[in-house]
């Protein structure tokens, strides 16, 4: 019987956490929101395409190379890097899904 309670509590910390991360991406998101728009509509500044409109792996690739890769970036590499240097790895995916749930359009 200890295993079953052990095993939904698991189960509901999980949920909780994702929970979490997903109300901690919608509050960053609003960092992004000045440049790309409030829905990720827009083309930023030095961009060349609408963060809407990517795949959420290649979301979760350009954040994480935003922060790993001095070389990574156009125009506004700096202004990016320093956007994400506060976020852990977890908060970049978390980032990604957010916005790829709750705003992705086909180009």
């Amino acid at each position: 019987m200890k295993i079953g309670k052990i095993i939904v509590a698991a189960f509901f910390a999980a949920g909780a956490l994702s929970f979490a991360s997903a109300a901690t991406a919608e509050v960053n998101f609003k960092r992004c929101a000045a440049c790309h728009g409030l829905k990720a509509e827009k083309v930023p500044p030095g961009g060349t395409i609408a963060t809407a409109t990517v795949s959420k792996e290649e979301l979760k690739k350009s954040l994480k190379a935003y922060k790993t890769n001095k070389e990574f970036g156009g125009k506004m590499k700096a202004t990016m890097q320093l956007q994400v240097k506060p976020f852990t790895e977890e908060d970049l995916d978390a980032l990604a899904d957010y916005i790829f749930t709750n705003f992705h359009v086909e180009k």
